[in-house]
C-alpha cells in the first residue's frame, strides 16, 4: 500500500461518477509548489545581472563623458594658451621692430627740425622713413590678424593702431612743409609709439599665466622705461640741434630721465639672473655712464643766466652744456644694450609663458591619464565585483534549482511513499557566507527544510488515514460480497417471477456497489480483492462490464472477436470498461443507445464505447487526454467542490496493464472512448467452451450475464 497515492478520500465514499473533463491539469508527482521554477516572460524579466550592469555602466559612462569633456576643455585651453604665446611672441617682435623704427625717425625728425640745414640730416631722415614704411606694412598686416583676437584689449589696441596709422603721413607732411615745431612733432611721434607700446603691452598681458605673470609685468615696465629713455634722447638731440633748451623742454627732459631711472631701479629687484646680469652690464658700460653724466649735467645746470649789464633782468639759461656729438655718441651707444635688455625680458616672458603652457598641457594630459587609469581601475574593480556577485547569485540559483528540481522532488516522493527520509543528510545546507546573499541562502535552507518536514509530516498523516480508509473500503467490499452470495441463495430458492425480478435488480445494485467500493480501493493505491486466474472470452468480459452499469438495458454490444483475455487482467478490464460505459450512459439522453463494439487493430484489440450525448469541448478532450496518459496524484482530484473520479480510476487501471485509452468526438454528436488492449493481455481461442456463455447481447428486462462469483468474495476459478 503506497501512502503517496492515497489522500483524504473518506469523504468521497460512494462518489464514483465518471467525468468527461478533468477540471484542472495534472500536477507532476512530487512537485513542491505550483509556481516554483516558473520563468517569467522576456518582456517582464528584470534580472539582477542587468540591474548590476546598469549600476556599473551608468557611472562608468558618465565618468568617461565627464573625463572626455574635461580632457577636451583642458586641451582646448592649453592649445589656446600655446597659440596665444606663439602669436604674442611673433607679434611682440613685429611691433617692437616698428616701434624702434619710429623712435629712430622721431630722433632724426627732432634733429631736422632743430637745424634743417644740418649736413646729411635730411638724407638720413628720408632713408629712415623708407625703413619705417617697410616695418609699418608688416606691422599693419599683423594688426589686421589681431583684430579677430579673443582678447578684447588686444583687439581694441590693434584697431586703434590701424586707425592711427594714417597720422604718420600727415605728421611727415607737416615736418616737410615746416608747419610744425619740435614739441608738436615729438608729441605726434610719441602718440604713435605709445599706441604700439600699448598694443605690445596688451600682448604681453595675455601671457600673464602663472609663473609668466611677473616676467610679463617686468617686460611691460621695461618697455615703458625704454620709451622714456628714447624720448629723452630725441628731445635733447633736437634741443642741441636748435642750440637751446627751453624751460618746458628742461622740465620735460628732467621728468623723463627721472622716470626711466626710477623704473629701472624698482625693476632691478624683480629681474631674474640672466636679465639682471644684462642690466648690470648695461649700467656699468661706459656709454651708459656717459649718457647719465651728460643728462645730469643738463638737468643740474644753472637755470638763470646772469645779465651782461648791471641792472638788466635775469633770463632763462637755455644753453646746453653738452655738444651734439657727445650726446649722440653716448646715447646711441647705450641704446642697443637697453634694447637688448627689453628684448631679453620680453623673450623671457614669452618663454616662461610657453613653458607654462607646455607644463599645463603635460599636467593636463597627466591628470587626464591618471584620472582615466583611476576610472578604468574603478570600473574594472566594480565590474569584477559585480561579476563575482552575479557569479555567487548564479551559483546560488543553480544549487537552489538543483535542490528544488532534482533532489527535493525525489525526497518528497520518498517521503510520500512512506520511506524514511533523513532531511539533514539528504538536504545539504547552502553555504554562501554571512552577507546578504548568505542570508538569502540561509532563508532558503530554512524554507526547504520546512517544506520537506511538512511533506514528511503530511505523508505520515496520509499513511495513517489511508490505512483507515482502505480498512473501511475492504470491509465494505466484504459486506457487499456477502450480500451478493445471500442474494444468490435467495434467487435460487425463489419461484415468484415478480419477486425474482426485484431480486435481480437488487443483485444488480449490489454489483454496482461492489464496483464503487473497488473504486475507493483503487484510489487508495491498492488492488481490488476480486481475482480471476483463468482466461476468459472477451465477449464475456464485455458483458460482465455492461452488467455492472445502471442503464445496462441501453447498451448494445454490436461485435466482439473470438479472443480470450488473460485472467490477471479480467477484473480490472471489466472495471475499466464498466466505468466508460456508465459514463457514456449518464452523459447521453435517456433512451438513447450506447454502442459497444470491438475489433482487432495493430498491437491488440480496440474496444469502442460510443454515446450520443452532449460531447466535450476541445479543452475537455485535451484535459482528459492528459489524465489518461498519466494518472495524476489524487490530491488534484480531491480539490474540486464536486469531485469526479471516473477518469482517474480508468487512468489507474489502464496504467496497471499497459492499456491505452483515448477519447474522440463521435459522429453522432457524443463521445467515443477507444480502449486498446495490448497483445500481451490476449490469448489464442480455446476449444474448451465449458465456461463460456454463448449469449451475445443483453436483452431488456433480463438479468445481464455476469462473471461467476467465487466463494469468499473473489471471482474466477481457483
Amino acid at each position: 500500500m503506497e501512502a503517496g497515492e492515497s489522500g483524504s478520500v473518506v469523504s468521497l465514499w460512494g462518489a464514483a461518477v465518471l467525468v468527461r473533463e478533468n477540471p484542472r491539469p495534472p500536477c507532476a508527482s512530487g512537485q513542491v509548489g505550483g509556481t516554483m521554477g516558473r520563468k517569467r516572460g522576456p518582456a517582464t524579466r528584470q534580472t539582477i545581472r542587468r540591474q548590476l550592469a546598469r549600476m556599473v555602466l551608468i557611472p562608468s559612462v558618465s565618468f568617461l563623458v565627464l573625463w572626455a569633456i574635461m580632457t577636451a576643455t583642458g586641451t582646448f585651453q592649453a592649445g589656446t594658451l600655446m597659440l596665444s604665446v606663439v602669436n604674442g611672441r611673433d607679434s611682440v617682435a613685429v611691433f617692437d621692430s616698428i616701434a624702434a623704427e619710429l623712435r629712430e625717425e622721431r630722433r632724426l625728425t627732432q634733429l631736422y627740425l632743430g637745424d634743417p640745414d644740418a649736413e646729411g640730416v635730411r638724407g638720413e631722415l628720408e632713408e629712415q622713413r623708407e625703413s619705417t614704411d617697410d616695418s609699418l606694412g608688416t606691422a599693419r598686416e599683423r594688426a589686421s590678424t589681431l583684430r579677430s583676437s579673443d582678447d578684447d584689449e588686444v583687439r581694441s589696441k590693434a584697431r586703434a593702431f590701424l586707425e592711427n596709422g594714417g597720422k604718420l603721413d600727415g605728421l611727415r607732411a607737416e615736418v616737410g612743409e615746416g608747419e610744425t615745431d619740435r614739441d608738436s612733432s615729438l608729441f605726434g611721434y610719441t602718440t604713435l609709439i605709445e599706441d604700439i607700446t600699448l598694443l605690445t603691452s596688451s600682448l604681453l598681458r595675455g601671457l600673464d599665466h602663472g609663473a609668466s605673470l611677473s616676467e610679463s609685468v617686468l617686460a611691460r615696465e621695461l618697455l615703458g622705461a625704454r620709451e622714456e629713455y628714447s624720448r629723452a634722447e630725441a628731445l635733447l638731440a633736437g634741443a642741441i640741434a636748435a642750440d637751446g633748451l627751453s624751460y618746458q623742454e628742461t622740465a620735460h627732459f628732467t621728468y623723463l630721465t627721472a622716470s626711466y631711472r626710477g623704473t629701472l631701479t624698482e625693476a632691478r629687484q624683480d629681474m631674474s639672473g640672466e636679465i639682471r646680469r644684462q642690466y648690470e652690464d648695461m649700467i656699468g658700460s661706459g656709454n651708459w655712464a656717459k649718457t647719465e653724466q651728460l643728462s645730469r649735467s643738463v638737468v643740474t645746470r644753472s637755470p638763470i643766466r646772469q645779465p651782461e649789464e648791471p641792472g638788466d633782468a635775469a633770463t632763462w639759461n637755455s644753453e646746453i652744456p653738452v655738444s651734439g656729438s657727445e650726446w649722440e655718441e653716448a646715447a646711441q651707444g647705450a641704446t642697443p644694450a637697453f634694447d637688448d635688455l627689453v628684448s631679453a625680458q620680453a623673450e623671457l616672458a614669452t618663454d616662461t609663458a610657453w613653458d607654462a603652457a607646455l607644463w599645463r598641457i603635460a599636467a593636463g594630459f597627466a591628470g587626464c591619464a591618471v584620472t582615466l587609469v583611476a576610472g578604468i581601475v574603478a570600473i574594472v574593480i566594480a565590474t569584477r565585483s559585480s561579476r563575482r556577485l552575479i557569479g555567487r547569485l548564479s551559483r546560488l540559483r543553480s544549487e537552489a534549482l538543483n535542490l528544488t528540481e532534482t533532489r527535493l522532488p525525489g525526497i518528497v516522493a520518498r517521503a510520500q511513499s512512506g520511506r524514511r527520509v533523513d532531511v539533514a543528510e539528504e538536504l545539504p545546507a547552502l553555504s554562501f557566507g554571512a552577507d546578504e546573499i548568505g542570508q538569502v541562502a540561509d532563508a532558503f535552507n530554512t524554507a526547504q527544510r520546512t517544506a520537506v518536514g511538512a511533506a514528511v509530516k503530511q505523508a505520515e498523516i496520509r499513511k495513517g488515514v489511508n490505512r483507515v480508509f482502505l480498512g473501511i473500503a475492504y470491509r465494505n467490499q466484504t459486506l457487499v460480497q456477502c450480500q451478493l452470495r445471500l442474494l444468490d441463495e435467495i434467487e435460487d430458492n425463489e419461484g415468484d417471477l415478480d419477486k425474482l425480478q426485484k431480486l435481480f435488480r437488487l443483485d444488480h445494485l449490489a454489483t454496482r456497489a461492489r464496483r464503487y467500493a473497488d473504486n475507493l480501493i483503487i484510489l487508495g493505491g491498492a488492488s481490488s480483492a476480486r481475482r480471476w486466474r483463468r482466461p476468459l472470452p472477451l465477449v464475456d468480459v464485455l458483458r460482465a462490464a455492461v452488467s455492472e452499469t445502471e442503464d445496462y438495458e441501453r447498451v448494445r454490444l454490436t461485435s466482439a472477436p473470438r479472443v480470450w483475455l488473460r485472467g490477471l487482467a479480467v477484473a480490472d478490464v471489466v472495471h475499466l470498461i464498466a466505468e466508460l460505459v456508465e459514463n457514456a450512459a449518464q452523459f447521453s439522453p435517456a433512451g438513447s443507445q450506447v454502442d459497444l463494439n470491438c475489433g482487432p487493430v495493430a498491437g491488440g484489440i480496440a474496444v469502442d464505447v460510443e454515446d450520443r450525448g452532449i460531447g466535450m469541448t476541445e479543452e475537455g478532450y485535451a484535459s482528459a487526454a492528459r489524465t489518461l496518459a498519466e494518472a495524476p496524484e489524487f490530491d488534484v482530484m480531491a480539490l474540486p467542490d464536486e469531485p469526479r473520479l471516473g477518469l482517474f480510476v480508468v487512468a489507474r487501471l489502464a496504467a496497471r496493464h499497459g492499456v491505452k485509452v483515448r477519447l474522440f468526438p463521435s459522429p453522432y454528436g457524443g463521445t467515443r472512448a477507444t480502449v486498446v488492449l495490448p497483445q500481451e493481455l490476449l490469448e489464442p481461442v480455446s476449444t474448451d467452451d465449458g465456461d463460456v456463455t454463448e449469449e451475445m447481447m443483453v436483452l431488456p428486462g433480463q438479468r445481464p450475464a455476469a462473471v461467476p462469483r467465487s466463494p469468499g468474495g473473489g471471482t474466477g476459478d481457483g
